[in-house]
């Protein structure tokens, strides 16, 4: 059995499918499988696949029928033999010693989770300085307080699979929840992060690619708002745990400032169609009900309070005022 499962999940990757792949198969541990699931791909991406398995007995394909990324993630940890299991998107890179420096960390420290740094990269596989994914810590933290970067500054880390080697038990009994588009990647992470401390590598080891097809550069559609359910789902999940209160209290404050910029974003690219508007009616009556929340969370500012009350009234009334005020500050709403 392999030391460690490496899952990549393949759709429209066609051109830098073969260089991710490389990356993989030159790790320096190389007591690995590679897991490659064709979700579908319409553009030759499983043939690729199956070409590069014939030279490698590393590789296991599975091609199946399109359901998107989560469902394809969950096909691969179903296949998976190591006693660890990384994530890798079909045209991101990684550096050699990526695996081994991570299995490193975790051997000697004890933990069942570690993580590194990661840069972003252009479609050319050049670096974009402004699009690195910092580690808000470093050595041996507890996992979940990793949110606490999430929240308070909208960090990554904590809410990425493919910057982190995490031990195969962690997984028993949980998988990726399909019915979301936006946070397919992050929405088990508290499950898998409970209880658990992880290591932090401050090495940039992982590279992603940022691509201008890709989901998160595209403009504002309802199903981006799947990250309130996240941010929700995060809040009721820490609410219910005595010792969690005070990062409850910053996943409520995050909730409502991504709720409100997502409106405004809706309103600045003229995208406030009837499917947004109904979208967002929906999230409003969540508003509504969590009103009293939101009113005593230590982390809303009294400012934000207000406008938050405004926003369940009126949301184009809400708007209109900050438009406003921004413009008479020079700003923006």
């Amino acid at each position: 059995m392999p030391k460690i499962s490496v899952i990549t999940t393949v759709y429209d990757a066609k051109e830098y499918l073969p260089l991710t792949i490389k990356s993989i198969l030159a790790q320096t541990h190389r007591d690995l499988e590679l897991i490659l699931v064709d979700d579908g791909s319409p553009n030759g991406c499983g043939a690729i696949c199956d070409e590069w398995a014939a030279q490698d007995s590393r590789i296991k394909v599975i091609h199946k029928p399109n359901g998107g990324p989560a469902t394809a993630s969950n096909a691969g940890l179903d296949a998976a033999a190591g006693d660890y299991i990384g994530f890798v998107d079909s045209d991101d890179l990684i550096e050699p010693d990526l695996y081994e420096k991570l299995l490193a960390a975790m051997q000697q420290s004890g933990c069942k989770l570690a993580g590194c740094c990661a840069g972003g990269i252009d479609e050319t596989g050049a670096p974009l300085p402004e699009k690195s994914v910092d580690c808000p810590f470093t050595g041996v933290q507890d996992a979940l307080d990793l949110f606490y970067d999430t929240f308070q500054n909208g960090g990554m880390y904590a809410m990425l699979c493919w910057n982190k080697l995490m031990a195969a038990e962690l997984w028993q009994g949980v998988r990726f929840d399909t019915s979301f588009t936006y946070g397919d990647d992050c929405n088990v992470l508290h499950r898998i992060y409970d209880g658990q401390k992880i290591f932090c590598l401050n090495e940039e080891l992982y590279h992603y690619r940022s691509r201008a097809g890709s989901l998160t550069a595209k403009p504002f559609r309802p199903a981006m708002l799947d990250d309130l359910r996240l941010y929700r789902m995060w809040y009721e999940f820490l609410l219910a745990k005595p010792d969690r209160q005070d990062l409850a209290q910053w996943a409520l404050a995050r909730w409502w400032q991504r709720f409100y910029l997502f409106y405004v974003q809706a309103r600045q690219q003229n995208q406030l169609n009837s499917a947004a508007k109904a979208a967002f009616a929906a999230y409003r009556a969540q508003l509504k009900a969590l009103m009293p929340c939101i009113l005593a969370c230590p982390h809303i500012s009294g400012f934000e309070k207000k406008r938050a009350k405004l926003f369940a009234a009126s949301p184009a009334l809400a708007y209109s005022a900050a438009a406003l005020w921004g413009k008479l500050q020079g700003g923006k709403a």
